[in-house]
């Protein structure tokens, strides 16, 4: 969908970041100030994060080690931070925390940690803790504003710790094993999955757009437009799982369970299925990553495996949050969680749906395939498209939202369907080097909410009518043209 900015804050880019400045702030930036403040992540002492069957440690003793050493470890750390730290151990703390907000300095940031007993003596007054995680590190460089990632690591760390008279103190810190990951390229692996032409839509019923079809979920309807979309020829929608009802504990397994539902219809209908995540959700703070491997595992755990899943789209329209988040940030974020999903789901692709052809190769070397918005002139459409496909190399490209609104106060309804149905007519015949087109959308919605476009009634009415469907169910010239195309895909195949 065509959205506006969204004006609300990370991890790595698996390439060079670009310059780290915030459109919050008036002027850049000479120091990692900024680049501290989106990256500082509360300390969370939770018990969840020791694995074992048994423990002569209590859980509180066990949240206190854990909890020194990851404070210890804070980008904010303070004296107090410290004070649990003596020793070889405190020595590792200050020559591996970048704390400088002037000086080049190497960031280090651990995902995934637990923290396992070792030796425990008896009288429970000395403790060995062993702690693996997925080391993430990057340099960053204040004179120009710039991060760069430098390696991706699963790392075993060994602590050891000593009760006083003032509690626990860590004495000292062994790095055992550190293996360095190398992401391969996956070209070539979903071959057989994307040697289909793919033809769809941006789907959301009629009566419950964005965040009402996961809420209402009408199944009847739901039902016959998955009909209609088969019977014109689609082989392939693209849906947005709004990230609140899908993270909220009291609404997730209801979120999982209508998903569960809609990909069984649709595979059912043969129909695949483009999956966007965190719709509705422009936050690339470190602060949630954790959260946010969580939330993708929840989702994918459930479906990873289904026969209607065509990919993962990580996010829509992500390059729209650059002026507000920094490019680097966004980017990051964005390569940590497709880092994730390749390790943890192999066999799902993954692509981040760029809003516009000119960010279109964002991260290309990171996602499976590239796919991308097309609201620009229709004249050079081709142009554009091919010079994404040579730049791509052998991975698909697809064109994920294209279509026009109908709604022009100054134009009859009959004269704009014309004119839709031309647009997309012309953009369609100039496709056909793409491996797959969505048209935004099948149908027109009777409502679009102000926390999607704004309070501005003429956005609403603009959104709420790009629609191969009239509000009353009826095909627009526009459908007709879908379905031509559909068709000539299909003879081109069988032939």
């Amino acid at each position: 969908m065509k959205r506006l900015p969204v004006s609300v804050g990370i991890l790595l880019s698996g390439v060079a970041f670009a310059g780290i400045i915030s459109n919050v702030i008036d002027s850049p930036i000479g120091s990692n100030e900024y680049l501290h403040e989106h990256l500082i992540k509360p300390v969370e002492f939770l018990d969840r994060d020791w694995i074992g069957d048994t423990f002569k440690l209590s859980v509180q003793d066990r949240q206190r080690l854990s909890g020194i050493v990851m404070q210890s470890e804070q980008l904010d750390r303070t004296s107090d931070s410290e004070a649990s730290v003596t020793g070889q151990a405190l020595t590792v703390v200050k020559e591996t925390t970048c704390q400088s907000t002037t000086k080049p300095c190497e960031l280090v940031f651990r995902l995934g940690r637990e923290f396992q007993e070792g030796q425990v003596n008896k009288d429970l007054r000395v403790a060995n803790v062993k702690e693996t995680s997925l080391r993430v590190t990057f340099n960053s460089d204040p004179e120009i504003n710039s991060v760069a990632i430098d390696e991706f690591a699963n790392e075993t760390r060994l602590f050891r710790f000593y009760q006083t008279q003032n509690g626990w103190m860590q004495k000292t810190s062994e790095i055992l094993d550190s293996t360095y990951l190398n992401f391969k390229d996956r070209s070539g692996k979903f071959d057989d999955k994307f040697s289909t032409d793919f033809v769809g839509v941006n789907y959301y019923p009629a009566s419950a757009s964005w965040k009402e079809f996961w809420t209402d979920f009408p199944i009847e309807e739901i039902k016959s437009d998955l009909e209609i979309i088969s019977n014109m020829g689609g082989n392939s929608v693209r849906i947005f799982l709004t990230h609140k009802y899908f993270e909220d504990a009291a609404t997730q397994d209801n979120a999982k369970a209508k998903l569960r539902l809609f990909l069984d219809l649709c595979a059912a209908k043969n129909i695949q299925v483009l999956v966007t995540l965190f719709d509705l959700r422009p936050d690339y703070t470190l602060s949630n990553m954790t959260r946010d491997i969580d939330h993708i595992d929840r989702v994918l755990a459930d479906i990873s495996a289904n026969p209607a899943i065509l990919g993962i789209d990580i996010k829509n329209q992500a390059d729209l949050d650059f002026p507000t988040w920094g490019k680097g940030v966004v980017e990051g974020w964005l390569t940590v969680m497709a880092r994730h999903i390749k390790i943890q789901y192999p066999d799902v692709p993954i692509t981040v749906g760029w809003s516009n052809p000119n960010s279109a190769l964002g991260l290309k070397n990171v996602i499976d395939f590239v796919t991308y918005h097309e609201y620009g002139d229709v004249e050079g459409f081709s142009d554009r498209l091919d010079a994404i496909k040579t730049e791509a190399g052998d991975k698909p490209v697809m064109i994920t939202e294209l279509g026009s609104t109908i709604w022009n106060p100054f134009r009859s309804t009959r004269a704009a369907e014309v004119k839709q149905a031309s647009r997309l007519q012309s953009q369609l015949r100039q496709s056909h080097s793409a491996d797959g087109v969505f048209v935004w959308t099948l149908n027109d919605f009777q409502h679009v909410g102000s926390d999607v476009v704004g309070r501005r009634p003429w956005r609403k009415a603009q959104q709420r009518h790009f629609g191969l469907l009239r509000s009353d169910g009826s095909a627009r010239p526009s459908k007709n043209v879908l379905q031509a195309h559909a068709e000539n895909l299909a003879r081109q195949s069988n032939n």
